[in-house]
Order: C-alpha cells, then structure tokens, then sequence
C-alpha cells in the first residue's frame, strides 16, 4: 500500500493503515441511510432525535473515561471491543424494536469513544516500542487522513449500491459489520498489545485527569475561547447529521408542489449514499484548501477558524431560505461540509498548541460537555420546532461564534506563536480532511502527539 526506504516500518504501517480504513469504512458505511431506516420503521422525528441524543450522551460518559481505561487494559485488547460493540449495534439496527435501538445507540456511544482514541494511542505507542523515526508518526496519520477521505466517499457508494441491489435500507448496516469482522480478526492475528503510562498509577487516574483539565479550563481564556468555538461549530454540525434528510425531503415535496409534480416525485427514494459520498468530498476539497493556503504569508489558524464559522453560518441560511429547490438545499449542504474541511485542521491544530500535553485528556473531556447538552436541547425540540427554523438558529450560533473568534484573533495568534516556540504544539498544521464520525463522537486528542493529523466520525 505504501513503500518506504525501511521495509520494517513499511509493513507495520500498512498494517495499522489496513485495519484503521477497515474500521472507519465500517462506520461511514452508518451515515447515508440511518434516518431514513429509522423513518422507514415508522418513528417520529422526536423518536429519531431521542435516539440520537442517546448516543451523545452515551458518548460524553465513555468519552470522560475510556482513554485512562484503555491505558490500563490495554489498546489492542479495547481495539476488538471496538469491533465487537459497533458491529452489535449495526445489527441491532435491523430491529425496529424502539427499545433495542436504544441499547444500540449506547453501544454505539461506547465504540465511537474507543474509536476515537484506542487506535491511535496503540499505533503510537507501538511505534516508538519499535524505535522508528518520531516525525514518521505524523507522516502515517496523514496518510491515513487522506486515505479515510477516500473511504468516506467509497463507503458512500457502497451504501447507495447495496441499498439499490437488496432493496433494503438495513443493508449497508450488516456490510458494515462484516466489515468489523475482518478488522477483529486482523487486530487479533497481528497486533501485540501495548499500554499506557497509567498503567503504573491506575488509582484515581481517571478522577485527578478531569479535576486537572477542569482547572486548567477556568484559568485560560484562550482554551475557553476555543471551547466555544468547538461547541458552536459541532453543536450545528451533529445537528446536521439529523436533519439534513428531512430538510431534503422538505424541499422535495415543497418543489413537487409547486410544480404540480407531488405524484412523480412521493416515491422516489433521493440517492442518499452519493449524496453522502458528495458531502465528504465536498470536505476534503476544504481540507485541501486549508493545506494550500495555510502555508502563506499571514495565514493564521484563528482565521481559518472565523471564516468556516462565518461560511458555515451562510450555509445555513441557505438551507432555511431555499426550502422550495432540492438544488440550492443540496448546494447549501456541500458548502457547509467543505467548511468542515476547513474547520477540523484549525481547530485541531489550536487545540494541539493551547492544551497543555498532560491534561490535554481531562480538558478536552470538559470542552465536549456543554457541545453534547446543546445538541441534546436542540435534538430534543425537533418535533415542535420546524427544521428551518432549527437552521436559522444554528446560522445564528455559527455567526455569532465567528463574530467572537475574529475579536479574539490577536489573543489567539499570539498564544499559537508562544506554543511553537516553547514546543508545547505542532510545528505545523494538523490536517484533518474529516471527522471521524459525524453521529455521535467524543474527543479525539489522545492521538494528536508527534503531529498527529486527524474525530466521528463517527461514528
């Protein structure tokens, strides 16, 4: 898959590469189809929202917790849990029992945690147990990055090409577990297993890693500034995820009767799956752009960060306004996807900087709490609220969330600039092409050491 000049650090790479695309093909292969599976079940939107707040939930408990878990159990042995949980809860979802679906979202809550963490935390402990070059650590995550983008895509046609083939909207979900089946076997034929420095003090590592990163949270403007940018942005975001197939379907039917059409169009199932694989390359454009132009005079990471936000908040409105054309909702929806592509690396890349090493899991355990309550308010107002008016408050958060990080810039800039020099953070930018899961995710900064490059992505 990738040749080096060392045929050693080759094949262990293309290993780690071959597993890591597995599991995140496995859970693309979620995205397109789980609303409509769901509203093919019958349920409500509440019921839908209920569903997904579930696994926000789900998330934000095992998210505070399962990196210091798997330090001490080890990452090879939380890495097949990881395939056992969220292959449980693809197959789950051929159930249209409520109350199953609702174990499954919790399943799913605990495999996007260790999905987001346990892969990259054993690859770069392996790494260095090997004794390869440290800054071959963040050229393996980049590839991987661009390669997941890849992924992405693929998984999007996969999911439209079985959903076409079996007539079944349950499909993609049982592909995706078998999928997790070759990556479980891969995990436990070849990788040794490894653990972290919490091995040796496990008592209260878990309790002391949050009280930590509470404080260091109340005492620095900057991450606090930063935290409100990432709750605004992925609140709106993971507020997408649900509801951009009702809005599309909102705009079909709101097209269809105006043009005297409702018949023609009431039982055309929208290709959902390439829509998806549309949206993740529309996100990987706005990475690659980011990677362009990050590297000129001036360019500023607090700068990309305001304008995905402000260009997000666009996005939005967008998608409120053009209720009546399927066209101009499903142009709003790559233009906020490729804001995602711009907003990962910079977010990512400041997080990195700001957060001090040694706390950076119990920080970014708090930064994620007031994202996952504000995604389950607005989740949980769906069925009262109209969808446009759902988006119209999530341009207003993305607007106001840039309004702040543009007055912030020279606060932000400087305490970029005092991390590269005291080397507290990557001397380049992180760039992360997507988020690892886009339905339910934790934090993701246990792998962004040796200039790690990538988040649900998740799921």
């Amino acid at each position: 898959m990738i040749s080096t000049n060392n045929l050693s650090f080759s094949a262990f790479r293309n290993n780690y590469l071959v597993v890591y695309l597995a599991v995140m093909m496995s859970d693309w292969m979620q995205g397109p189809y789980l609303y409509k599976l769901y509203e093919s079940y019958t349920f409500s939107m509440y019921d839908i929202a209920v569903l997904f707040t579930v696994g926000f939930v789900s998330s934000a408990v095992f998210g505070t917790v399962i990196a210091n878990t798997a330090d001490v159990w080890g990452r090879k042995r939380m890495s097949l849990l990881f395939c056992v949980t969220s292959s449980t809860a693809s197959l789950i979802r051929l159930s249209n029992n409520y109350h199953y679906l609702i174990g499954s979202h919790l399943l799913s809550g605990l495999s996007t945690a260790l999905l987001c963490c346990v892969f990259e935390a054993w690859y770069i402990s392996q790494h260095r147990r090997k004794g390869f070059a440290p800054i071959l650590i963040g050229n393996t995550f980049s590839t991987a990055v661009f390669l997941n983008g890849l992924v992405a895509i693929f998984a999007g046609v996969v999911a439209n090409m079985a959903v076409e083939m079996s007539g079944s909207l349950a499909s993609p979900f049982v592909v995706s577990a078998m999928i997790l089946v070759f990556a479980g076997f891969m995990i436990s034929q070849t990788w040794e297993e490894n653990y972290g420095e919490s091995m040796t003090n496990t008592s209260g590592s878990v309790v002391k890693s949050m009280v930590e990163g509470l404080v260091v949270v109340k005492n620095d403007s900057t991450i606090l500034t930063i935290g409100l940018a990432q709750t605004v942005f992925e609140c709106c975001m993971y507020t997408f995820v649900l509801l951009y197939t009702p809005a599309l379907e909102n705009s079909i039917k709101n097209a269809a009767l105006l043009s005297s059409a409702k018949s023609a169009e009431s039982g055309h199932l929208f290709p959902l799956g390439y829509l998806f694989s549309a949206m993740m390359a529309a996100a990987m454009f706005g990475s690659l752009l980011f990677k362009f132009f990050s590297s000129s005079k001036g360019a500023t990471n607090d700068s990309f960060l305001a304008l995905a936000l402000l260009i997000a908040s666009s996005s939005f409105c967008f998608i409120a306004l053009n209720n009546a054309s399927s066209t101009m909702t499903v142009l709003s929806f790559l233009l906020f996807e490729f804001t995602t592509g711009i907003y990962f690396p910079a977010i990512g890349t400041m997080r990195a900087q700001a957060i001090p090493e040694q706390n950076r899991t119990g920080v970014m355990a708090f930064l994620r709490v007031p994202m996952n309550f504000l995604v389950c308010a607005i989740l949980l107002r769906v069925e009262t609220v109209q969808v446009e008016r759902i988006f119209e408050a999530c341009a207003v958060l993305c607007f106001l969330g840039g309004i702040v990080v543009h007055s912030k810039r020279a606060q932000l800039s400087s305490a970029g600039r005092a991390a590269g020099r005291s080397g507290d953070g990557p001397g380049g930018h992180e760039e992360d092409l997507l988020p690892r899961n886009r339905e339910e995710t934790v934090s993701d900064e246990e792998g962004q050491i040796e200039n790690k490059i990538e988040d649900s992505a998740s799921e």
